[in-house]
């Protein structure tokens, strides 16, 4: 069976559901609108003192941004430029009206170059970390923000170096759409004021839930693999990513529904445990 094969099912199921123009961007919206609204519930919960709700949250939000951010980031909402006007107005809703954009021209040149060394979200020295200082290498990556900020300011730094990475296409950011989701997000704070406690626990939470979803999706002990099949905790279908990776422009319904069929290369816990305990647990290597 060729590869192409292997992903008939999802293909076939793509194809069929596109020919309904408006089903996939209308499930995809609906269920971003109720992802949206448990968020809000969990914050009146917040600020009932039930402080716990910052867990919920978090996955809840990481759900979002694959429904909303990353497919749209992808094109894979409406399959027009609408969807990047979506992926920013997820953003702004998030209270992150740079992420959107900064997200999208990071992920895609991880696409491109996934696994080497041109792919942003695995550089040398984050690669370096992992292998020879993992403590070090997990507190970093437990701290929001901070250390993927420094990766990209690195990255950039080098694609202006021509002796030590390749010119590879980087696609742009466009300070409109910037401007549109600072906008919303503006009004979101002067009208709704949600507890700058909520938002910083929900995004501590959030982070180390992203972190954790992605050495499910690229660490493993077999190095002949480019990435795993697993099921995450309100993944939306983020876990079948190899057909992912060979076809970004599936909608996460469609792999969501194609991750029941296929078989499950690890799981969350034994991620960790690898991560945590596990010297031979390493970084796929390749596409």
């Amino acid at each position: 069976m060729t590869a192409a094969e292997n992903f008939d099912r999802e293909l076939n199921l793509e194809k069929s559901f596109r020919k309904i123009s408006w089903l996939i961007p209308t499930i995809t919206i609906g269920v971003g609108l109720i992802l949206y609204w448990a968020i809000a519930v969990c914050l009146q919960k917040f600020r009932a003192h039930q402080y716990w709700t910052i867990v919920p949250a978090a996955f809840l939000a990481h759900a979002f941004f694959i429904v909303i951010i990353h497919d749209g980031a992808h094109k894979a909402i409406t399959k027009t430029k609408i969807d990047r006007v979506i992926m920013n107005l997820g953003s702004a809703l998030m209270l992150l009206p740079f992420y959107g954009e900064y997200f999208r021209k990071y992920h895609l040149i991880h696409h491109a170059n996934t696994n080497s060394e041109h792919d942003p979200l695995w550089q040398s020295n984050k690669k370096n970390l992992f292998e020879n200082k993992r403590w070090f290498y997990i507190l970093c990556e437990c701290i929001p923000l901070l250390f993927t900020f420094y990766l990209v300011l690195r990255f950039n730094t080098k694609k202006r170096d021509a002796n030590t990475i390749q010119p590879i296409k980087s696609p742009t950011v466009k300070i409109a759409y910037i401007l549109l989701s600072t906008g919303l997000t503006t009004l979101i704070i002067r009208y709704s004021l949600p507890s700058i406690w909520f938002c910083l626990g929900t995004v501590f939470v959030l982070n180390f839930v992203s972190v954790w979803r992605h050495w499910c999706e690229h660490l493993g002990t077999d190095e002949n693999q480019s990435s795993n099949t697993f099921w995450f905790p309100l993944g939306m279908g983020i876990g079948n990513h190899n057909t992912h990776h060979h076809f970004p422009h599936v909608s996460w319904l469609v792999l969501l529904i194609g991750l029941f069929y296929r078989k499950k290369s690890t799981t969350p816990f034994k991620t960790l445990k690898g991560v945590f305990f596990n010297t031979a647990f390493v970084h796929y290597k390749g596409k």
